[in-house]
């Protein structure tokens, strides 16, 4: 008993051990704090500095203005594709006093149907809901007329639409604005091919906020302002695009063709017109079934051009010096080779036939005679330098190359029927432009559609024309327009020929190819230029199926005469004779 320490002093040890325990866990626990602040302060101080920014920093875009484009006229520019302010109308449903005659208020003004109507007044009759857009893309004098109204908890707030002021005069080559994506987007067309260019570069301004929210007013802030985007101004001649639509059409719905296609170029390659039916309307392009209409047949649909290839072959021919436009041969009306029998297009033999007889009766035996002089791959090589089988590079979205590689097999025939624009493929682009060559001297163009790039900043960028290559002399050129020209005077082209001028052209009545060879339906193309002496023009015109007549003569070649006496007194050409 003796022996046994006091109560108290056992005690004390107890309590003194507990705060030394105590005493180490907060000095431990004082050390990671320290610990922590060193390495948030001082070893990653960057990471938390952007983090605190980051939580304190608010932006917002500014949305840049999409350029505009324009075609000419004869007393400056017109716009063509433009931006229009429309509304979109909101309302804040917690604000309402009476949804129903709200509802009936606005569907009266804005002309809606009976579900439309019950979609407004269903969101009108949230009553707890802040915010509900009723109708996109209502136009100025609509909101105004509901704005007169006065009603509690609805608004309006202005967006801008792609606006294009003139219908049907060629929305494939135009393209559209998708609306689809955060930002607008343009797609086919020039919307598509310059959709950078048209765009601009959305601007952004940055500022800080406090930990409830509101913004800080004192202190940095970072404004970039928006580039808005450049204007395009086209080659395209307003007055002269509107005429080519709208004869275009009428020889479309008369012969009930499916598709319809109108080119009229410079010889050094300026786009003067370019139309394509059927078309739609790139302000409404949402309304379009079949994506494939947003294409533009003009540059993107390849086909057998037929017979108008038979001036290539000849140019081939005259300029390689393998015939003269006096060279004969013995037309019996078909060619036999390997098992297959190539007739003439009217099943007729003619005899004795000189090269210009070629061209006046379109023969294609006679083409083939020509092909055979040259020899298949000094052919190939006229074909590709005049550009077929590649792209022309005109700045249009989606444009296609066609298709000559059947050239490129073994065997005579695929250079036979090549010659008469058979089994090869061609865009009717393509082919204006090919023909540009012979009323260009025998230079090949680069066609070209924008003449002029305006940005924001007041810089332009200008186009002029641009020659490829020499494809053939001068002289050739000059002696094939006069052969060409005998095509119009006294061929299959009569129809195409306006009293008192010299044209030079060619018609193409191509069978069109099915599964099994090629069946009963035809494209028909006629091209010319003029007047021959000092040519201003070349004109394309093409009909996809016609129906009731069977040869080119007979449906495109008065489409042709019909533009090129508009073209004539539009530019004020005086007769030849």
């Amino acid at each position: 008993m003796f022996g046994r320490k006091p109560r108290k002093e056992t005690n004390k040890i107890k309590v003194e051990g507990r705060v030394l325990v105590l005493t180490l866990v907060l000095l431990f626990i004082a050390v990671m704090i320290v610990g922590r602040l060193f390495y948030m302060q001082i070893i990653n101080h960057n990471f938390y500095i952007q983090r605190a920014e980051k939580s304190q920093e608010t932006s917002k875009n500014l949305a840049s203005l999409r350029g505009s484009i324009y075609t000419r006229e004869k007393d400056g520019l017109y716009p063509v594709v433009t931006n229009r302010d429309y509304y979109l109308l909101y309302a804040e449903p917690k604000n309402i006093k009476d949804a129903k005659n709200t509802a009936s208020q606005i569907t009266d003004i804005l002309g809606l149907d009976s579900d439309e109507s019950k979609e407004i007044l269903a969101k009108l009759s949230k009553n707890n809901d802040p915010y509900e857009p009723l109708r996109h893309k209502v136009e100025k004098k609509l909101a105004d007329q509901i704005k007169e109204l006065k009603i509690d908890g609805v608004g309006f707030v202005p967006e801008p639409y792609r606006f294009y002021p003139d219908k049907g005069i060629g929305g494939q080559v135009f393209g559209y604005v998708s609306t689809a994506e955060n930002e607008p987007i343009g797609l086919y067309g020039l919307e598509g091919y310059f959709n950078k260019e048209l765009s601009g570069q959305s601007g952004i301004i940055k500022s800080f906020r406090d930990a409830l929210g509101s913004l800080i007013t004192i202190g940095s802030r970072t404004v970039k302002k928006a580039e808005n985007g450049s204007n395009l101004i086209l080659t395209l001649n307003r007055e002269i695009q509107f005429t080519t639509c709208q004869k275009l059409e009428i020889y479309y719905k008369k012969f009930s063709a499916a598709g319809a296609t109108a080119i009229i170029m410079t010889p050094t390659g300026e786009i003067i017109a370019m139309c394509n039916l059927p078309d739609y309307d790139p302000e409404n392009y949402k309304e379009v079934k079949d994506i494939n209409y947003f294409n533009n047949p003009a540059i993107f649909t390849a086909y057998e051009p037929g017979s108008v290839y038979k001036a290539f072959t000849m140019a081939a021919g005259l300029d390689s010096g393998a015939v003269t436009p006096q060279t004969t041969y013995n037309d019996t009306g078909e060619v036999k080779i390997n098992g297959f029998t190539i007739r003439n297009s009217d099943l007729k033999g003619h005899g004795v036939m000189n090269m210009v007889d070629v061209l006046e009766h379109s023969l294609n035996t006679g083409a083939i005679f020509v092909e055979q002089k040259i020899g298949k791959d000094q052919f190939k090589k006229y074909m590709k330098s005049f550009g077929f089988g590649n792209s022309t590079g005109i700045t249009l979205d989606k444009e296609m190359p066609g298709d000559i590689s059947s050239l490129n097999q073994a065997g005579e025939i695929f250079g036979m029927t090549g010659s008469f624009g058979q089994g090869i493929t061609a865009t009717p682009i393509q082919l204006v432009t090919a023909f540009a060559a012979i009323a260009n001297q025998g230079k090949l163009p680069k066609p070209y559609i924008v003449s002029e790039i305006d940005k924001a900043n007041g810089e332009k960028e200008i186009f002029k024309p641009v020659t490829v290559r020499q494809v053939i002399s001068s002289k050739t050129a000059s002696i094939l327009s006069g052969m060409l020209t005998s095509v119009v005077e006294r061929g299959y082209g009569k129809k195409a020929g306006v009293s008192g001028y010299y044209f030079a052209g060619k018609t193409g009545t191509a069978q069109i190819a099915t599964a099994g060879g090629y069946g009963n339906e035809y494209n028909h193309t006629f091209i010319g230029f003029g007047p021959v002496s000092n040519p201003k023009f070349v004109i394309l015109v093409k009909l996809e199926k016609p129906k009731g007549v069977r040869f080119a003569e007979d449906t495109i070649t008065p489409l042709f005469h019909d533009l090129a006496e508009f073209m004539l007194n539009y530019y004020q050409i005086p007769p030849d004779y």
